[in-house]
Formats: structure tokens, C-alpha cells, sequence
């Protein structure tokens, strides 16, 4: 189902400068901006906690920025950090730059740093990060806002990274602890999703129902069961749909008994996932090449 994500698309001032600044009413203190074909010098202070994911657009594409009185330099992968009431400014940038930000009001990093086990203030004690499992937490996030298709993956990956951020960046760092596929926790989480896989379920309540924080959930969901909570409902959704497409019942009620926003939607992710239209799917089950095989002798 489509989440409510509120978007505002900037032309600047600059030739071939983009900006694009989202914000989802599931996340209630956070900001996205993404910005391409920048070679702007930005100089802002903050009054966040903020996180600007490198994208390129090349490996080539380097640039310099000065804070907490060094220069540094960047390139495509990198992370940086910002604590609020700092101040950051580039000071020189190879080629036109883009780049991903998420940007924290310090009460939900606090709420967050809490929820993992480290109370009191946060301290970001390194100013810039290369992960490769940070950067694909950070470009998956960058996607689910784009799409704006799954509330529930917007709301996961919003949480990996932040915990990946937390882990990774912050003066007392958080421990998740492990648990095994058989945890009642994990189990309750399952036969949520799977009871509603139709419905639109948040992050919230999934982790409400396995008793973790949400932060918790969406990192030990994904290590035990494989793939993160959306996609695990998303499969529930599409192997229930090619059933019933399959036994012939119509394409647009399918998408609304399986929880697709309608039918372009369920045509859009059937093809996806299986490669073809679900008219397609079915039209080929009905016909299917019947051989025969030899008679043993």
C-alpha cells in the first residue's frame, strides 16, 4: 500500500542542480533530501543530527569539506556525519555531485540510542564512515522513499539505519543482542505479518507484537528469516495473487484481496518479482507444454 510521503522538487539557482526534500508521516522527525548535479559549496549549521550518503555519480568524483576544524575528503560510498549545533562547508568538488541526507531531530536519535541500550546523550564520535553494509542500507533507503509503494520498507530501512549509524559512528556504541529463528519474538513477528500480510502494518506495531524495539526488530527479523519484514510480506502477497490469478479470478480483484494498491500497482511488482505481467502468468498456466515421458522398461 502507498504510504504518505510528502515531496518537494527544487530547481535552484544552479545549472543541473536538483533537490528533492521528502518527509513520511510514519517518521515524524526525520527529513530526506536528495540532491543531484551539485557543485554547489554547501555551508550549512545544523541543528540535527545528519547523515549525507555520497552517490557519485563516479568513482572518480572526489570532494573536500571542512569540519570540526579538519579537511577532509570524499568520494563516492563515503558517509558524513554531523552533530547538531555544528557547522560543515565544502571546499572544493571535482564534478557535479550527488548525494542522499537524512537528517535527525536530536530527540529521535536520543529515543532511538535509548531504545538500543545507550541512554543520555549521543556523541557522534567519527565525522565520516565508509561501510559497504551502511551504504546499502543507505541507498535502499533512498529507493523506498522514491517509490513511496511500501510504508513498511520506508520504516525499516529508515530503522537500519539509524542503528547502522548508532553502531558504527556513536562514542558508546549499542549491542544487539542475537536471536535465534525459534525466539518467540521472532515467531510473533511472523505470524503478524503473515496473519495481515493483506493489511498495511507498520513497524511499530510489528515490533510491539514481538516485544523488541523497532530498531531491534528490523536487524534480527532480517538476520534469522532472511529478508526484512516488507519483503517477507511481500512474497505472502504475490504467492497468494499468482495462486488466485492462476485459478482465474480477476486481475483487479486480486490486487485488492492481497493488499496491492490496485491493479497497476500488483502488475508493477508482479512483473518484478516473476519477470511477466500477471496476464501473461496465467494466460501461459492455462496453455502449458505437456510432454510425455518414456515408458520405463
Amino acid at each position: 500500500m502507498a504510504t504518505q510521503i510528502s515531496v518537494t522538487d527544487l530547481l535552484t539557482d544552479r545549472a543541473g542542480e536538483r533537490l528533492s526534500v521528502r518527509r513520511a508521516d510514519a517518521l515524524p522527525g526525520a527529513e530526506f533530501w536528495s540532491v543531484s548535479g551539485s557543485v554547489r559549496h554547501w555551508s550549512m549549521h545544523h541543528d540535527t543530527f545528519t547523515a549525507s550518503f555520497v552517490r557519485g555519480p563516479t568513482e572518480a568524483m572526489h570532494a573536500k569539506w571542512r569540519y570540526r576544524g579538519a579537511e577532509r575528503s570524499v568520494s563516492r560510498g563515503d558517509v558524513q556525519l554531523m552533530e547538531p549545533g555544528e557547522v560543515h562547508s565544502t571546499t572544493a568538488v571535482s564534478e557535479p555531485a550527488s548525494f542522499f541526507v537524512v537528517w535527525w531531530k536530536p530527540e529521535l536519535i536520543k529515543t532511538a540510542a535509548s531504545e538500543l541500550g545507550v541512554p543520555g546523550l549521543v556523541h557522534l564520535r567519527e565525522a565520516q564512515l565508509r561501510s559497504d553494509q551502511l551504504s546499502s542500507a543507505f541507498s535502499a533507503l533512498d529507493g523506498a522513499l522514491e517509490r513511496a509503494d511500501c510504508a513498511l520498507a520506508v520504516e525499516h530501512w529508515f530503522a537500519e539505519v539509524t542503528t547502522r549509524v548508532l553502531e558504527l559512528a556513536t562514542e558508546r556504541r549499542p549491542c544487539l543482542s542475537r536471536l535465534g529463528p525459534d525466539h518467540p519474538a521472532i515467531r510473533r513477528a511472523r505470524q503478524c505479518i503473515e496473519g495481515r500480510f493483506h493489511e498495511t502494518v507498520s513497524l511499530d506495531e510489528l515490533a510491539r507484537e514481538a516485544g523488541l524495539s523497532k530498531f531491534h526488530l528490523a536487524r534480527t527479523f532480517t538476520d534469522n528469516v532472511g529478508m526484512p519484514p516488507h519483503r517477507y510480506q511481500m512474497m505472502l502477497r504475490l504467492r497468494t495473487a499468482r495462486r488466485r490469478i492462476e485459478a482465474g479470478d480477476p486481475i483487479k480483484q486480486v490486487a485488492s484481496l492481497c493488499g496491492f494498491a490496485d491493479e497497476s500497482h500488483l502488475t508493477r511488482i508482479f512483473r518484478r518479482w516473476f519477470g511477466v505481467a500477471p496476464g501473461v502468468w496465467r494466460r501461459a498456466m492455462r496453455t502449458p507444454l505437456v510432454l510425455s515421458l518414456p515408458t520405463q522398461q
